[in-house]
């Protein structure tokens, strides 16, 4: 579901689908990763680039090929749209999804996964 609606940000996605999503691109991520390691040399490293202190997986292989450069942006907006989704079946609104990256990307998910955990609210969409 997460890339069948890779464009529908207005929507609602319950736990399991947004839950699901969040397992394949961690599996995918992990096998790009594994290629790009195995296969590619290092392209860039993420600490040169402008902003890259707000990449979250920056901090643990800042040293990355072309697979894994390529792989990281075309994944934006169907993870963002998903977690947005999941952020309106439970109330909240979908900006609270900036907590991915913004203050600080590792400190804003203890704020944003329990909000993700959290069971669908029955009331219509909800803006706090």
């Amino acid at each position: 579901m997460g890339f069948k609606n890779t464009f529908n940000f207005s929507g609602k996605s319950n736990r399991g689908d947004f839950w699901f999503f969040f397992l394949f691109f961690l599996i995918a991520y992990l096998c790009v990763w594994i290629l790009d390691e195995l296969f590619f040399d290092v392209t860039v490293d993420l600490n040169d680039l402008p902003l890259m202190t707000f990449m979250p997986l920056g901090y643990i292989d800042p040293e990355v090929g072309l697979i894994v450069l390529l792989f990281r942006p075309v994944m934006v907006v169907p993870s963002m749209s998903a977690t947005i989704r999941r952020l309106h079946d439970v109330g909240k609104s979908g900006w609270w999804s900036i907590l991915w990256i913004f203050p600080l990307p590792i400190l804003g998910w203890f704020w944003l996964v329990p909000l993700l955990l959290r069971p669908t609210k029955d009331s219509a969409r909800a803006v706090e």
